[in-house]
């Protein structure tokens, strides 16, 4: 019983800790990996788990944990910069929203024989931009000094339980428990794309400059994971539903279907390999379904005409079948290799693909401007120091190449948005 008040007193003081961060996406809306740990490996961690963190990605990984809490972040900064209209790299912009902080903790507890029981909260993913010059104003001929840009926040806690089926396999479940905050600003050109500017002339109220809303919602996520041929061979499967969110009432006007912002469901599979009893190899394919949620994966606008795929009343921004960002599905490929050095050191190199979302042929970097998820290729390495038996610190470095997208939009003829990221991480384990 000591062990478990321990536990949960640390979880509780992490998760508090953890929620009022900013989290900034890497593979589209997400993360590439949760934890120090699996980030240093390129985010590899459904069939890998070396921290309790790992319960975030696959439930049934806490099974075969020991008792332990993990508390950590990272230091994170993308670096994003766009153009609209033609011209010169020097008419590019940078956004200026790029420093964030992102704690990250998992406990895990051994109930009895067959249960396990955990708890994590991690910064699921998001976004965020800051243009001090207002790059549609530009066109458009009003305020350029208006700032532009958003900013959201995802973040989930998840209460976790792993059952024994034998010894080799392993089942799990998590109520993915999740909480949104968005805002907008400087997005007064978007009035053009909605039913009472073009109805009635007047200013749509929800769409823009209505400070930080809130959302809440709720989905599963169940796993499996399996160890074979004396450990040396691990396998897992995740899947996460769709986590439904109640809707931003003050960006009813932006966001789809009257302002929901769901966060859409993603499945994937992984396996680890002993190479030998020091060196591991992991890897990890995920897939999310950005179709599937209608603020995301409806069409942007187009490039000609009055820039609606089918008609103003169908693709209004804010009805059922408003204009989203275009995003397709994304595939995400994650290697990574773990080599226990010496009792004390354990290094870890990873690196991570997924291909953009944003499809620039169609008239997608309009709307992305201001949502430039365009890297595509991540660099990681990491390392665990262990002072002791029970007590380790891990740190991560994880590097987005610089990845650009240009393509034509309904203004200025053309857009280019970029970026390239960097971010540095550190967590504490200790095994109860």
């Amino acid at each position: 019983m000591a062990r478990t008040r321990q536990l949960l007193a640390c979880t509780l003081v992490a998760s508090v800790a953890a929620v009022p961060s900013l989290s900034y996406a890497t593979n589209g809306m997400f993360l590439i990996g949760y934890g120090t740990k699996s980030r240093g490996m390129g985010g590899v961690a459904i069939a890998t788990p070396q921290d309790a963190i790992a319960g975030a990605v696959n439930p049934a990984s806490i099974g075969f944990m020991k008792d332990r809490v993990d508390v950590g972040g990272d230091f994170f900064v993308p670096r994003a910069k766009a153009r609209l209209g033609e011209g010169d790299e020097k008419l590019s912009y940078k956004s200026s929203a790029n420093r964030f902080v992102m704690p990250a903790m998992g406990g895990a507890y051994k109930f009895n024989r067959k249960i396990s029981v955990g708890f994590s909260a991690i910064p699921a993913g998001g976004g965020g931009s800051r243009y001090n010059l207002n790059l549609y104003n530009n066109i458009t001929g009003s305020n350029v000094n208006d700032t532009l840009g958003v900013n959201l926040m995802i973040m989930q806690m998840n209460p976790t339980a792993s059952y024994r089926l034998n010894k080799q396999n392993r089942i799990g479940a998590s109520l993915v428990m999740s909480i949104q905050t968005f805002r907008a600003f400087g997005l007064d050109y978007f009035s053009t794309f909605t039913s009472i500017f073009n109805d009635t002339g007047k200013f749509p109220e929800n769409l823009t400059n209505r400070g930080n809303d809130w959302a809440y919602g709720a989905g599963v996520r169940l796993g499996w994971m399996g160890r074979f041929f004396k450990e040396r061979l691990s396998l897992g499967a995740t899947y996460t539903s769709r986590v439904y969110m109640t809707k931003f009432d003050k960006y009813k006007d932006l966001f789809a279907e009257q302002g929901s912002l769901d966060t859409p469901e993603n499945f994937g599979v992984g396996f680890g390999f002993k190479i030998t009893p020091k060196l591991m190899i992991g890897a990890d394919v995920t897939r999310t379904l950005y179709s599937k949620v209608r603020s995301i994966g409806n069409a942007s606008a187009t490039t000609t005409g009055n820039g609606f795929p089918d008609s103003p009343e169908e693709n209004s921004l804010g009805a059922d079948g408003g204009l989203g960002f275009g995003w397709d599905d994304q595939t995400v490929y994650k290697v990574g290799l773990a080599w226990d050095y010496s009792p004390k050191w354990t290094y870890r190199a990873g690196w991570n693909y997924g291909k953009s979302p944003i499809d620039e042929k169609n008239g997608e970097v309009l709307f992305n401007i201001v949502a430039p998820a365009t890297v595509q290729n991540h660099m990681t390495l990491g390392a665990t120091y262990s002072p002791n038996p029970k007590m380790e610190w891990s740190f991560s470095y994880v590097h987005a190449f610089k990845y650009e997208q240009e393509g034509p939009t309904l203004i200025g003829d053309t857009g280019k948005i970029q970026m390239y990221q960097d971010s540095v991480g550190v967590s504490f384990g200790f095994k109860l």
